[in-house]
């Protein structure tokens, strides 16, 4: 993965040693190679502010990557840093101030190259679905697809399980069905394992809709499984909601409320207030 891929992601790239024993003063640094270290030592910052819930921490680090690379016209680390800003918003619940970041990074002049829109189309599509505006994530997701040809990007898992959960919106279970299956053959076959565990969520929602309570538990404890194993405490808390819905609707009240609690209690440690409002509205409920 690239350097700029690994930025994407939010995780820092490391940084070159210095080697010990030389003779002599290693060559002085040029302009583009402090800007790259700065940039690197702030996504680091914000990398680590983010997991400990510091977002306006981490978009402060991310803003001014932003602004040096605005002002020597690199366009590849401003997309990266704009992606970035909009991940930090997002994560923290702000849809208004992610929404504005995108819109400013798909009409950016000159234009950023296809797969830095292809990106924030798809996320734009991510954010309308969860503002329940399916027919605006429907056609911002149509346009990440056109940026994506013949799925030849990395982030195609990612659009085909938006895709997936638009489908679902629409009550479409069959092509749900067929897609996030398609999702699932592809994230085997990689190294995607958050987007494999979250088409694995996908589908234990779609058993779930056709009363297959069996098989969606099964689903959504295999999606437990692999977002525990990273470490990732949103998806996390996302898995123990649906186990707690699924329990609830099947009967068993006690075993909603405790998958309940538990998300409430992830949500809570990893400051995802969107995540907890979720959790506590379960709980309010099962009362």
């Amino acid at each position: 993965m690239t350097t700029m891929g690994r930025r994407w992601n939010l995780v820092a790239p490391m940084m070159l040693a210095v080697l010990s024993g030389c003779a002599s003063p290693p060559p002085p640094q040029s302009a583009a190679d402090r800007r790259l270290e700065q940039a690197n030592q702030a996504h680091e910052r914000a990398s680590a502010a983010l997991t400990r819930g510091e977002y306006n921490t981490a978009l402060r680090h991310y803003q001014a990557t932003l602004d040096r690379s605005a002002a020597v016209e690199d366009q590849n680390e401003s997309a990266i840093s704009m992606l970035n800003i909009a991940a930090a918003q997002h994560r923290s619940g702000n849809y208004a101030a992610v929404r504005s970041t995108l819109l400013a990074l798909i009409a950016h002049e000159p234009p950023f190259a296809a797969s830095y829109i292809g990106r924030a189309e798809a996320r734009l599509s991510l954010v309308e679905l969860q503002q329940n505006r399916v027919d605006e994530a429907t056609l911002h997701a149509a346009r990440a697809e056109q940026l994506c040809p013949a799925g030849a990007c990395p982030w195609w898992l990612a659009l085909q399980n938006i895709m997936t959960e638009i489908d679902l919106r629409r009550g479409d279970l069959g092509a749900a069905d067929i897609r996030v299956r398609v999702t699932l053959a592809a994230a085997g076959r990689g190294t995607e394992r958050r987007e494999e565990a979250n088409a694995w969520r996908l589908l234990g929602e779609i058993e779930a809709r056709r009363g297959r309570v069996d098989e969606a538990r099964r689903a959504l404890l295999t999606a437990l499984d692999i977002d525990g194993k990273l470490e990732v405490p949103e998806r996390i808390a996302l898995d123990l909601i649906s186990l707690a819905r699924l329990e609830a609707a099947s009967g068993d009240r006690e075993a909603g409320r405790r998958y309940a609690r538990r998300a409430a209690a992830v949500a809570e440690a990893a400051k995802l207030a969107a995540v907890l409002a979720q959790a506590h509205a379960l709980l309010d409920t099962a009362k």
